[in-house]
């Protein structure tokens, strides 16, 4: 099978397990006597715990040769972990079983993204992390549809089963990966573009680093980026906002007596879900664009020599000096436009999610706020590893600078578990999702001020 498609099945089956039970989590330890800052209280340490190691994950990430065997085992690891703990729902055991699990999602985040890099290069990573994105959330509805009809059934047991059969597909399609395919170089973004061309003209991989314009920086410089700093604070409001809204959707809804199996949430996740394949794929259609009319400006830059030599000659003086200053210019604006305004879209639907989700309480309130949900998540989940890949590339630390982003974003997301629960039990549900909202107004207008910078060399 093509590497590209195996890629977007890989996203596809270990959607649902790479976040261990999510939202059902909370609605399985209430039915085991748990209180909501309890479940909260769980989510904030297990994520603290595992993100301390987020950044190590990134840069294992970037030193291994051996990805395809530490995806394999932090697959297998969130399904032993998340099966026993249905049998000891035991808060020290339900703390060490989260913990574990979050460590898992916090390696597969980058190593999906080094992955993808390693397989399909520079040039078509874009347009592959936004097929990989929509195959993801296409595998999440997947898992949550299958919840929805299981759980009524059968209850939140059947959610067990789900997350353990999803994730032995996804090790088949993970093993149908061939380890040779992947280029190391390029997975961590050492060498950009003529590794693969300098293999196939008969150099090595030392030769081909030497060709490629490689100009890889410490650990610690790229620490000291300012955009990277930048954009980590930004990701840190929007999941600080993001992460507890649809957690306090589903307790809401138990402590309410609208459901009780976990068919509510599942609801919650495949409306979000199915929204944003669809954000995923026209996020893919724009970038698509984007790239066609660059490729077209750039065959407009390039025209035969005798052309370009009558031009000259014909031309104002500060263009005889330098004739293709514009072109370049255009390409710069267009992209930064596109990001800009795709970043932009995530924090306005986080705001207006918010303010629904604390003002409606009812189904077609949840149905509004799911669909915002899918608008945020979907684009964000798009674009920032595209912006960190194009932002270090030549660093060599591509996962690394991806790992330190997502940390941040996970420590909001940690953070924003324990507050909202909180705000939910002590002051209610309504102060709950002010509080998220005005959070992502804060993030809304740090990006505003700080794009330009995040984004100077893209």
């Amino acid at each position: 099978m093509n590497p590209s498609n195996l890629l977007a099945w890989l996203n596809f089956f270990v959607a649902d397990v790479r976040d261990g039970l999510g939202p059902f989590l909370g609605v399985f330890l209430l039915q085991n006597g748990f209180g909501e800052a309890e479940v909260g209280l769980i989510s904030t340490i297990s994520h603290i715990i595992a993100l301390a190691l987020g950044v190590p994950c990134g840069i294992l990430v970037d030193k291994t040769t051996r990805k395809k065997e530490c995806i394999a085992f932090f697959v297998a690891l969130i399904m032993l972990f998340c099966s026993l703990n249905y049998f000891f729902p035991s808060f020290v055991f339900t703390l060490l079983a989260q913990c574990l699990v979050a460590l898992s999602g916090v390696f597969l985040a980058p190593a999906f993204a080094a992955l993808t890099l390693g397989i399909i290069g520079v040039k078509h990573y874009p347009l592959q992390c936004a097929r990989n994105e929509a195959y993801k959330h296409a595998g999440t509805a997947f898992g949550a549809a299958l919840s929805f009809v299981l759980a009524l059934h059968f209850g939140i047991a059947s959610v067990f089963v789900i997350t353990a059969l999803l994730g032995g597909c996804s090790l088949v399609v993970l093993g149908l990966i061939r380890s040779e395919s992947i280029d190391d170089f390029t997975a961590r973004g050492e060498i950009i573009e003529r590794a693969k061309s300098a293999k196939q003209s008969g150099e090595g991989q030392e030769g081909a680093g030497q060709n490629s314009g490689s100009n890889a920086v410490s650990i610690w410089a790229l620490f000291a980026d300012k955009r990277v700093v930048f954009l980590s604070v930004i990701m840190f409001c929007f999941h600080l906002s993001n992460a507890a809204m649809l957690p306090l959707l589903s307790q809401r809804a138990q402590k309410l007596g609208i459901d009780s199996s976990g068919a509510y949430a599942a609801a919650t996740i495949l409306i979000a879900q199915s929204t944003m394949i669809l954000v995923a794929f026209a996020c893919g259609r724009a970038l698509r664009r984007n790239q066609a009319n660059n490729v077209v400006e750039n065959v407009a830059q390039n025209p035969p020599q005798s052309t370009l030599s009558n031009l000259a000659q014909n031309a104002p003086q500060n263009l005889q000096q330098n004739p293709l200053q514009i072109q370049p210019q255009r390409h710069k604006d267009s992209e930064f436009k596109l990001y800009f305004w795709l970043f932009f879209a995530c924090f306005f639907a986080l705001i207006i999610r918010g303010g629904i989700a604390a003002n409606f309480a009812g189904i077609g309130g949840m149905v509004f706020t799911q669909i915002l949900d899918g608008v945020g998540a979907g684009v964000s989940g798009v674009i920032v590893p595209i912006i960190v890949a194009f932002m270090l590339r030549g660093s060599g630390h591509i996962n690394a600078g991806l790992a330190l982003v997502l940390t941040c974003g996970g420590l909001g997301a940690a953070l924003s578990n324990g507050i909202g629960g909180y705000f939910a039990q002590f002051y209610g549900y309504l102060y709950a999702y002010l509080f998220l909202g005005a959070v992502a107004m804060l993030g809304l207008l740090l990006w505003l001020m700080c794009a330009k910078t995040v984004m100077q060399k893209i």
